[in-house]
């Protein structure tokens, strides 16, 4: 029986551990591109549970130093916002895990970018987009709990596969979508690895003592606020790397045969 029960704890050690073991943290502050990697077998469900997303190794973090105030915001620390994102992708489509750290969720005002809600652009000449807005290939898309998906410009617009969820006993905000290859490059586009697109991202912060739109964390900014600069867009690479789900069947599997 003790034999049993010490099993029985490391299994759930083992457990306990799998979801930032691997974790490679990227501060967003510091890089130009992103590294995404093909799903693979992973099954993702747009269901805003991001358990299966430990799996995915490179993590883009939004923090301080990515911070932006506007009209007075300011940002104390990282449970007042911080953003934490994954990428994987298939031929088809791009899937995104975003988790927002927001000790103060306010969804009052007219516009996701007033009630701490997400705006990104996304391009699929990533290397090739010329300066000066609006152009013919960049896509902006704002949404928020609160407000739904919306679309907001470009050539080929389209729904993405989303779904958000605020918790505030944990004081996060869950963001899970998945945007397929033709809303983002046109028809007949799809996505193999070496292929470049361009994006750009930022989570806006609304507090209630400064309410609206107060100041933001992303990567490239520029691209979005203070204007729409589409050639400060950041750069997701499509890599040949596929997630990996062996060591996580074969701890599953342990895990089962527990008796």
């Amino acid at each position: 029986m003790k034999r049993h029960i010490y099993i029985l704890m490391v299994g759930i050690f083992a457990l306990s551990c799998i979801p930032y073991a691997s974790s490679k943290e990227i501060n967003a502050a510091d890089a130009d591109t992103f590294n995404v990697p093909q799903r693979g077998d992973l099954e993702i469900e747009i269901d805003a549970d991001l358990s299966e997303w430990v799996l995915a190794e490179d993590v883009l973090v939004m923090g301080e130093d990515t911070w932006e105030a506007y009209q007075g915001g300011d940002w104390d620390d990282e449970g007042d916002l911080t953003a934490m994102l994954r990428i994987a992708y298939d031929a088809d489509n791009l899937y995104f895990a975003l988790l927002v750290k927001d000790d103060e969720h306010i969804a009052e005002a007219a516009n996701p970018w007033e009630n701490d809600g997400i705006q990104i652009a996304i391009d699929s000449s990533a290397g090739t987009i010329p300066p000066g807005w609006p152009n013919t290939t960049t896509h902006l898309y704002n949404f928020s709990v609160k407000d739904g998906w919306q679309m907001e410009t470009g050539p080929f617009m389209g729904e993405a596969e989303i779904v958000m969820e605020r918790d505030d006993d944990k004081k996060e905000t869950i963001f899970e979508w998945s945007m397929h290859a033709e809303i983002i490059g046109g028809k007949g586009e799809s996505f193999e690895p070496g292929r470049e697109i361009a994006f750009a991202i930022i989570a806006n912060d609304s507090d209630e003592d400064a309410k609206g739109q107060k100041g933001w964390v992303g990567w490239g900014n520029l691209t979005i606020v203070f204007g729409k600069n589409p050639e400060e867009m950041k750069t997701l690479v499509l890599t040949s790397e596929v997630i990996s789900v062996e060591s996580a069947g074969k701890l599953l599997n342990t895990w089962g045969a527990l008796k």
